[in-house]
């Protein structure tokens, strides 16, 4: 793959001659202890633990004395970290995106020079994808490609695919009344009949039996209509990527299984520009990359290179987030979320910068069809200014974090990156230590580099089909009947051994605004989208104890919105909620 310097270029790099920063072991240190007090606090299921080791991203990366690795050629040093699910014990790789201030000589916001190339390569990423800046396909008939709900019915998709769109729950009434019709329904043929997801519905836009995403607008003051929906979310499924520019031909038979999805929380005046931005463009942006991947690693012949190719990957979201953010429409003030999930084959990466968040899950049912169990493994970092290598980024560029009173001992309360707004000129707080946009807090150091982790959804099922299978550790012979005894009478039974296999484990895929994380568990979240995903619970339906009956994705997603939305109006009287979307994908 041909290098271009002003794609890639890490727009706060520090010159080649610039030494590493010092005392790096102990801020690695320091980053090894945060994350497992952040993620462990965040929930037990996906306790991880974290193991730095020496990374070679590419042939140019060059050890430092610190056992740490430089591209010599960028400035960029990934630190690469073995994590650890608590649940099944599954194994996976992640590395922050960011160079760390010891090679960083600017600020969170890129160059002039950078945002120039940087308008280049999207225009040309848009224009490969049949698109114009703006989303409009170029046929001439002027059909807005938007991702804003208030355009459910498109007639023409990108030539990457049709993304599912988020409708709103309660606002758009003819969506409203497609999913209380659905909710009805004891099956999904009954759903199928009623032409309720068919090319005849409004929720034909926003999901599949495999995929879905919804939003509900907040309400933050003010006349209803006034107000403002500022998240977005999409999920490509398929997602077609290699049709872009045509480069790859459109024969899929060598292509992977790929597809995207995510959620982008705007905030600040013009929040809503910069989260529908970043949802439209991204797709064309790294798939155009994607597409430029593909055709260098047949090319090098560098197919069988896996964690060679996984850092390239990386580096192209990394690529994506940083040229997004140099392009947003954030001035005079706006900025975004951004939590993105990419599958490829067997391969998940997931991309995140702020606090939405995203989850990996598995759904497992018992060889006897009778029980169930869903599990998240994995969920990314919500990006806070109190964690101490973000918090000594932005005291390095000269901001400021605020700390609530008492939230070093208690860890209540929201921790804020102090910035002045222009628009307001005062001095305004920013929730997280990471986003796209944020100019103004970029000066105090917010930046948009992403964390990215790495998974396999093979190694996955393996793992846990060793581990319930008891491989090693006297496990039952298929075939072989057991036999149990009773404590209670002394009765003794036998019983058929059963044997687990990877038809009986689903991986999935959740990303969501913190509207909906802020009042549902993510335990709870990933539950009930498995119900609408593999259709579990059905039966349950007259069961009142059970709750609302889920024989969808969409019905899943629209239960856990009203969840949150009930949250918010307990705990603030109905002065106020957050906006909320959420966007769902069975991977395999």
């Amino acid at each position: 793959m041909a290098h271009h310097p002003k794609r890639t270029h890490n727009p706060r790099a520090a010159p080649q001659q610039a030494p590493p920063r010092a005392g790096s072991a102990s801020n690695i240190a320091s980053f090894v202890v945060t994350a497992f007090v952040a993620t462990t606090t965040a929930s037990v299921s996906y306790a991880a633990y974290y193991c730095v080791t020496s990374l070679a991203l590419f042939s140019t990366m060059l050890p430092t004395a610190n056992g740490e690795a430089i591209d010599e050629k960028n400035g960029l040093l990934f630190q690469e970290q073995k994590k650890k699910d608590g649940t099944y014990d599954y194994e996976y790789v992640g590395f922050d995106t960011y160079p760390g201030i010891g090679l960083d000589d600017g600020t969170g916001v890129a160059t002039p020079e950078v945002k120039a190339a940087s308008v280049k390569v999207v225009s040309q990423a848009m224009d490969a994808a049949g698109l114009d800046d703006s989303g409009i396909i170029k046929n001439g008939d002027g059909e807005h490609i938007t991702l804003h709900p208030a355009h459910p019915h498109r007639s023409k998709c990108p030539i990457y695919g049709c993304p599912y769109l988020p409708l709103d729950v309660h606002y758009e009434e003819e969506a409203k009344r497609a999913l209380e019709a659905m909710k009805k329904e004891a099956s999904v043929d009954n759903i199928k009949s009623l032409k309720l997801i068919g090319n005849d519905s409004v929720l034909k836009s926003s999901g599949s039996e495999h995929a879905a995403t919804l939003t509900l607008i907040g309400y933050k003051g003010g006349r209803l209509i006034d107000q403002v929906n500022q998240d977005r979310a999409l999920v490509l499924s398929p997602y077609m990527y290699w049709k872009i520019n045509n480069s790859a031909g459109s024969d899929q038979s060598h292509k992977p299984v790929a597809r995207l999805l995510g959620a982008f929380d705007g905030h600040a005046k013009y929040g809503e520009r910069v989260s529908e931005y970043v949802a439209k463009t991204l797709p064309a942006l790294l798939g155009s990359k994607l597409v430029e991947f593909d055709a260098t690693k047949d090319e090098d012949g560098n197919g069988d290179n896996e964690k060679e190719n996984d850092h390239k990957i990386a580096r192209l979201l990394h690529d994506t987030f940083l040229e997004l953010d140099a392009t947003a429409p954030a001035d005079p003030s706006g900025g975004c979320t951004a939590s993105v999930v990419l599958q490829l084959g067997t391969k998940i990466y997931v991309a995140n910068a702020g606090d939405s968040r995203s989850f990996v899950a598995v759904h497992i049912v018992h060889p006897d069809g009778k029980e169930a169990t869903t599990s998240v493994i994995y969920g990314t970092r919500e990006d806070k200014p109190h964690i101490a290598v973000e918090r000594e980024r932005v005291e390095h560029m000269g901001g400021t974090v605020y700390l609530p009173n008492g939230f070093l001992a208690t860890g209540q309360g929201t921790t804020r990156v102090l910035y002045k707004d222009p628009t307001t000129g005062s001095t305004s707080g920013l929730a997280m230590s990471r986003s796209i946009g944020d100019w103004d807090a970029g000066n105090v150091g917010v930046i948009p580099d992403p964390l990215v982790d790495i998974m396999d959804i093979n190694d996955i099922k393996k793992n846990i089909i060793e581990r319930l299978n008891g491989l090693g550790n006297g496990a039952c012979e298929v075939g072989v009947k057991e036999v149990e005894v009773d404590p209670a009478n002394g009765e003794t039974s036998e019983s058929q051994c059963v044997q687990y296999t990877e038809n009986h484990i689903k991986v999935f895929a959740i990303s969501a605004t913190d509207g909906l994380l802020d009042y549902v568990p993510e335990e709870t979240i990933a539950k009930h989208v498995a119900k609408g995903l593999y259709k579990t619970g059905v039966e349950e339906k007259e069961n009142a104890k059970n709750g609302p009956q889920t024989t969808h994705p969409l019905t899943a997603c629209e239960n856990l919105i009203y969840t949150a939305a009930s949250g918010w109006q307990q705990d603030k009287g109905g002065r106020y909620r957050d906006d909320i979307a959420i966007a769902v994908a069975d991977l395999g």
